[in-house]
């Protein structure tokens, strides 16, 4: 971890005992150059080197399933992945197909019967989606457009390297999507029916992290301590939902990213704040700590509604300082909107919620949120 750490990539890679690996990579990586460094790394070390550079957002089932074939055929004994949550999703989908027989599909769930893959080092490139430390991939079923996700331990990679260098110069956009998807990361999983002191300790320590260095690293993209500070938080945000879990935030943001094709972050933030309003009825102790790790200024004797209140309006506040767009920037319409409310229910993280909550409830949640201002 820490500046210039990835020039140690061929080094550790040597150390797991491997002598031939696939570098993941989408075909950005390469255009700056960030790929090609580490591929020259790797080969430094002494490690041959494959390249799939065909990397798509929110990786489809059949893409994995063609660079999974490319690793068997080449007899690779280990996996690279740079880049963002794609990258290092399909590392991880590719790693469960290499020694699992294709399709992916049927490994959808918590599986704990796999056969074990190839060991993988994870270097992200951007600071939000945490999953270099998480057991899970993401995937998109082709066949019904939904996303889905394999827990596995052979998810797990067997190093990560943290080195903010990597995400230096990331534009502001892309900061702010990614930053945020890290902070509901935490949020979701401070609020979680799954929480534990572990999972807190981590969410709240990302929290504050995020609060304070998002709006300065989507400012000032060359900002080498904000740039450390946050590719740490989303790590220990990644650390915090891999133990607690996420819920609505993720259910909502599924569904919309799904059905409107707009980034990970962006989807699970535009209806964030009002989904922490809605869980602290319930939770108002640990919407509380959310809003105290913003600096809020909450009174001891607040009532749960106003917990949820102060709180939502801080969200609602980093949202404006780091520009993230509102649903009407994004050109949704109600109408639209609200046809999806059925499908959130369908996620697998709605289950999750830490209240009870009814379609109808969905749709009330997506007209407020439409109507907000940030």
């Amino acid at each position: 971890m820490g500046s210039r750490s990835s020039l140690r990539t061929g080094l550790k890679v040597r150390e797991l005992g491997c002598n031939k690996v696939l570098v993941v990579y989408d075909k950005g990586l390469k255009d700056v150059g960030i790929s090609d460094k580490i591929v020259e790394n790797l080969n430094a070390a002494g490690i041959e080197t494959i390249c799939f550079d065909g990397v798509l957002p929110d990786p489809p089932d059949i893409m994995i399933e063609g660079a999974a074939e490319i690793a068997r055929e080449s007899n690779i004994d280990g996996i690279v992945a740079v880049g963002g949550g794609s990258a290092i999703d399909t590392a991880k989908g590719i790693n469960v197909l290499i020694h699992n027989q294709p399709p992916i599909a049927q490994y959808f769930g918590i599986r704990n019967d796999l056969k074990p893959g190839v060991p993988m080092v994870f270097l992200p490139t951007t600071s939000g989606t945490g999953s270099e430390v998480t057991n899970m991939c993401v995937i998109t079923h082709m066949a019904t457009g939904a996303k889905n996700s394999v827990t596995s331990r052979v998810c797990i990679g067997s190093i990560a390297i943290l080195d903010p260098d990597l995400t230096l110069g990331l534009p502001s956009q892309i900061t702010a999507a990614t930053g945020f998807d890290a902070f509901c990361h935490a949020a979701e999983a401070l609020t979680s029916g799954h929480e534990n002191p572990l999972s807190d300790a981590l969410a709240r320590d990302a929290i504050r992290t995020i609060s304070d260095y998002l709006p300065i690293a989507v400012t000032d993209g060359c900002n080498s301590i904000a740039r450390e500070k946050m590719i740490i938080a989303s790590m220990l945000a990644g650390m915090a939902f891999t133990n607690a879990l996420v819920h609505l935030g993720h259910a909502f943001g599924h569904t919309i990213g799904a059905r409107f094709h707009i980034s990970h972050g962006i989807a699970c933030a535009v209806a964030l704040p009002q989904i922490i309003e809605f869980a602290s009825v319930t939770e108002s102790h640990k919407v509380r700590m959310i809003g105290e790790c913003m600096d809020v200024e909450i009174a001891k004797d607040a009532t749960p509604e106003e917990i949820g209140n102060l709180t939502s309006h801080a969200i609602l506040k980093l949202k404006k300082d780091i520009n993230m767009p509102t649903m009407k920037d994004l050109d949704f319409t109600l109408e639209d909107l609200l046809k999806i409310a059925p499908l959130v229910s369908q996620d697998l993280s709605f289950a999750l919620s830490p209240r009870r909550m009814t379609t109808s409830q969905v749709a009330e949640i997506l007209q407020v949120a439409y109507d907000a201002k940030g």
